[in-house]
């Protein structure tokens, strides 16, 4: 325990050392990151995470609200945290021209899933233009041939959008969106629906956006 106390330490004073304009893996990114993603875990906590991970094992780590918080995935650009009972953060490392780019994905169970995208730089400054990713809401799901009656219906039950958005692919490069209908409606209403919504939508990078797959 105590070398790898060491060589937790180690790493994080190697992470905490100025970023020469692009990160080295997503390791270094999760040891620095400031607080706003995972204000529970401390940069000694998530590197002996990163620890136990490498070594094979997935073990709980206490977080400051006396909960737990385990790393359940991780490459050298992607990795996917359970914070809490109820949370769950991806991280997503990648180059947008000479840029370091952190998309960042964080899904609350409510318990529908709904998530919250955002997008940071090698140094966790957030970009915060509208334009860079706009999040699908219920009327993206619905096929145009939805009767107007019935796609008024829907809207009207569905005061409060819930959507979850998660990395896929081989390369984790694909976001795909899905919504939360069937959990959120009874099943004799969602029948009334169902036929008429795409099951789930895809984006894909293009430089620091992130666009519809066509």
């Amino acid at each position: 325990m105590r070398m790898r106390r060491f060589f937790s330490i180690l790493a994080l004073t190697m992470a905490l050392l100025p970023l020469s304009g692009t990160a080295r893996t997503i390791v270094d990114l999760f040891a620095i990151e400031p607080g706003n993603i995972f204000p529970l875990l401390t940069r000694t906590s998530r590197l002996d995470m990163v620890d136990y991970y490498n070594s094979g094992q997935q073990v709980a780590i206490p977080n400051n609200l006396a909960g737990e918080t385990r790393l359940l995935e991780m490459d050298s650009t992607y990795l996917k945290v359970q914070t809490s009972g109820s949370r769950v953060v991806e991280m997503r490392m990648r180059k947008a021209g000479k840029d370091t780019v952190v998309t960042v994905i964080e899904t609350v169970l409510t318990p529908v899933p709904d998530s919250r995208l955002t997008q940071w730089n090698a140094h966790w400054q957030r970009y915060t233009s509208d334009k860079i990713f706009v999040k699908p809401g219920i009327d993206d799901f619905i096929v145009r041939k939805m009767p107007g009656e019935l796609r008024a219906d829907l809207q009207d039950a569905m005061i409060f959008p819930l959507v979850q958005l998660t990395f896929t692919g081989e390369n984790h490069d694909i976001i795909e969106a899905t919504h939360g209908l069937e959990q959120f409606l009874v099943p004799s209403e969602y029948k009334r629906f169902g036929d008429y919504l795409k099951p789930s939508l895809s984006f894909r990078f293009k430089g620091l956006k992130i666009i519809p797959v066509k």
